[in-house]
């Protein structure tokens, strides 16, 4: 009777060691997380090529991000990809006169994943983005649209916490972006698009950015809420920009709130393959 004991708990030793084994040995495969959101934005804008007043108005955001580990294997570095898309309607104080906005932006980072304390991370990088937008502003018989476009190397700063509730975890998640050095469009107030072609002075109209002529901020908090089959995402953002060529400064300010889903994501470059069995998405 013992002996055929030790052989049945010999048996299931060895089984689990080998089953474990096997489950060890697979390959760990990087997820991606993606978000998309869409919500409301309170826009202020100052765009002297087409107006020398103030316009506010409201517009809508969209915004489609992912995110993963560069390797599945080292959770100190990830990438994120971010396109965003804003139209808008402005007027001026009088409500006069109009301008509409509408402009997208890609973006791609690294990010150095620093944990100084249990289920927070910090995480420093940086990012390339490039900028593209038209302003309408029909009023303006001499200019009535401007072009704005801008490529930028962005020092970044984001934190996150991961909140036990109950027996979930929420995700709560903050943000900094500033642009450093980069590229940009400004065409001199009064002159149109046709009179640089012609006079050949569009690349007059091309500029340098940095500190000194291009000050900016993009920030934003939000929260990662999961329930049963899906996860709630709200968060709101906060975008300043000011800029200047050779002529007056040009401002832009966003509030908006936001509310989308995130999900994770596995891809199989095109082959057929079930959702693997070990996997690391970015926390």
């Amino acid at each position: 009777m013992s002996r055929r004991f030790v052989l049945t708990c010999f048996a299931v030793l060895t089984v689990s060691f080998v089953m474990r084994a096997q489950t060890d040995s697979l390959p760990v495969q990087a997820l991606s997380t993606a978000t998309h959101r869409a919500g409301i934005s309170w826009v202020k804008l100052n765009d002297p090529y087409l107006s020398s007043l103030e316009y506010s108005g409201m517009g809508l955001r969209v915004e489609l991000s992912e995110q993963r580990y560069l390797r599945a294997t080292d959770k100190r570095f990830s990438m994120l990809n971010r396109l965003t898309g804003l139209a808008a309607i402005t007027l001026n104080p009088a409500s006069t006169a109009e301008i509409e906005t509408v402009a997208g932006a890609y973006a791609f980072g690294v990010r150095y994943h620093y944990r100084p304390v249990d289920r927070l991370v910090i995480m420093p990088g940086g990012s390339l983005e490039a900028d593209f937008g038209v302003r309408v502003n029909s009023r303006n018989v001499n200019n009535p649209v401007n072009l704005d476009i801008a490529g930028n190397l962005n020092a970044t700063l984001g934190a996150r916490y991961q909140l036990p509730v109950f027996r979930h975890t929420v995700l709560l998640d903050a943000f900094a972006e500033v642009p450093v050095v980069g590229i940009m469009f400004v065409p001199y107030p009064g002159l149109s698009y046709y009179e640089m072609y012609i006079s050949k002075q569009l690349s007059e109209a091309i500029f340098l950015s940095s500190l000194h002529n291009r000050q900016g901020l993009k920030t934003g908090f939000s929260v990662d809420i999961p329930f049963r089959h899906s996860t709630l995402h709200a968060g709101w953002r906060y975008h300043l920009l000011k800029y200047r060529g050779n002529g007056p400064v040009v401002t832009f300010t966003e509030h908006s709130l936001l509310l989308g889903i995130s999900y994770d994501v596995f891809r199989s470059s095109g082959r057929k393959s079930k959702f693997p069995a070990g996997y690391v998405k970015v926390l």
